[in-house]
This record gives C-alpha cells, sequence and structure tokens, in this order.
C-alpha cells in the first residue's frame, strides 16, 4: 500500500514538472521544420560551443552566483558580489551536442545544453530552432535563471530587416516565480513584442562583431519585462541584456566560441567534469 502511494506520488508531481514545462513552449509564430533539423543549421551546428560571462544587478550592485541549483520549487541559488572570492559560477557554456529524434528534449529542435563553469556538475538541456525563417533560443533556466522564463527568449525573424516587428505570446506555471523576481498563482500569460530596431558593431573578447539589435518585451499582469538582444549572422546571439521585474537586471554577452568539437559521452562527463572530448 505505502509503495502505491509512493509511485503515485511520483506519478502527481512528474505530471505537474510536465505541466510546468510544457506551458513554456507555446511561441506559435515559431517556424519549427520537420526534417533537417540540424543539418541546415549555419550558426547552432552540431559541435558547436558558445561561451558567456554574465553579470546580475540587484538593487544597483553587480553580482554573480555561489550557488545556482535546481528547477521550479526546488530551485537554489545565492548571489554574490563580483569581486567576491567565492562565486561558484564563472561563466556559461552553450554547447550543441548531437541526438536521435527520439531523445530530443524538444520535438523537433536542436538540442542545446547548458553548463556552469568551473565546477561543471551537472548539463540541463532544452532546445532551439534556426533555418530560413527565425531563429530561437531557449534561454538556460536553472537556479537563478528561473527569472529569464519571465521575458522575452532570444528571438528573431527572417529577412533581417532594421523595422520588422511581430508579435507572440505563451503561458508559464507559478514554478517559474520567485519573490526576488515575480510570483503569481496558476498560469502567467506574457504577450510579447519584439522590433528590429538597427544594426551595429560591437566590441566583444572575440572582436568586432556586426550585429542586429532586437527590442522586446513580455507584458503580464504582473507587470513588462525587457530583453535587448544582439544578433550576429555568424555567432547567434553574442549579447542579452535583461530587464526584469523589481529593477532586476541580468546581462549576458559572448567571450568564446569553438566549432567541430566531439563531446564526451555522460559517463566520462560526470567523471571527468571535461566535457569536450580530448
Amino acid at each position: 500500500m505505502k509503495k502505491k502511494k509512493f509511485m503515485n506520488l511520483k506519478l502527481t508531481i512528474f505530471f505537474l514538472i510536465l505541466a510546468q514545462i510544457g506551458f513554456s513552449q507555446q511561441y506559435n509564430s515559431v517556424i519549427i521544420e520537420s526534417e533537417n533539423i540540424d543539418s541546415n543549421n549555419e550558426i547552432y551546428k552540431i559541435g558547436s560551443v558558445f561561451v558567456y560571462d554574465y553579470e546580475i544587478i540587484k538593487d544597483g550592485q553587480k553580482c554573480k552566483l555561489k550557488t545556482n541549483n535546481g528547477m521550479f520549487a526546488r530551485s537554489e541559488f545565492e548571489l554574490v558580489p563580483t569581486e567576491s572570492d567565492s562565486i561558484g559560477v564563472q561563466k556559461i557554456h552553450l554547447i550543441v551536442q548531437p541526438v536521435s529524434d527520439s531523445d530530443r528534449t524538444n520535438e523537433n529542435q536542436t538540442q542545446i545544453s547548458y553548463l556552469q563553469e568551473p565546477i561543471f556538475a551537472s548539463l540541463s538541456s532544452t532546445g532551439a530552432v534556426e533555418n530560413d525563417k527565425n531563429v530561437w533560443i531557449h534561454p538556460i533556466r536553472k537556479g537563478f535563471f528561473n527569472s529569464l522564463e519571465t521575458a522575452p527568449f532570444p528571438f528573431i525573424k527572417k529577412p533581417l530587416k532594421i523595422g520588422s516587428e511581430w508579435t507572440d505570446q505563451m503561458q508559464i506555471g507559478q514554478g517559474w516565480g520567485n519573490e526576488l523576481w515575480g510570483k503569481w498563482e496558476g498560469q502567467l500569460l506574457l504577450a510579447y513584442n519584439y522590433k528590429i530596431t538597427e544594426k551595429k558593431t560591437i566590441k566583444t573578447e572575440i572582436g568586432e562583431i556586426d550585429c542586429f539589435v532586437i527590442e522586446s518585451s513580455a507584458k503580464s499582469e504582473i507587470g513588462t519585462t525587457k530583453l535587448t538582444s544582439y544578433f550576429s549572422e555568424k555567432y547567434g546571439f553574442v549579447r542579452l541584456e535583461y530587464e526584469l521585474l523589481n529593477e532586476l537586471k541580468v546581462n549576458m554577452w559572448l567571450t568564446d566560441f569553438k566549432t567541430d568539437k566531439e563531446f564526451n559521452d555522460t559517463r566520462t562527463f560526470f567523471k571527468t567534469k571535461e566535457y569536450i572530448k580530448q
């Protein structure tokens, strides 16, 4: 009897998690291909690695993460000043691994995975879309980065043209909420607006990069969040500037880029804490 109750509890938790994730995949205007899902990618190719630095600005102070784990109610994190000697997450790595169609985290989307440097204790997988119609990326969502679910996702429609504007919407469950960036009950409807406002050259650690600038917003009953993203036709989204609720800000910027890499299998990765095959 106890075993049956335990199994029922596990199933209930499982379906609650599915519901939370399911309500985070509703961008209906994103054009997703049913074939050539990875092979036609020009930016987010299999074997690519994108390394981002980041900062979190809370109450005017620049911070990083000492700890950052879990999702939904299980998320745990601690912010520390950027000059602290106890930073546990220095940078964020986005990698594009090969995967069979049956093992994709999100159906018909390119599999991308996020890792946190320097510990590389876990690998969190989600999806991206890239084709001749649009490029759309699901941001990291571990720990503190649950907050990014309340903001517009990096998204650009083609042809790339200054003045192009589009809208979309998505519902997210209350499990993504937190006192720091906003809480709500039930489902929260986010209404998105995107506009390509200019093209400019920005300086990065890998050189000067020509980018299209996309100004976007997400309006909901709890307020408005914003994302200014900088998109390169070679490197993808090279800079992301988030304005969340409660005057919380998050900035991410590309610091390194690698292609044609082979990745360790899961067992080797967890044993060595190295994800690139040597």
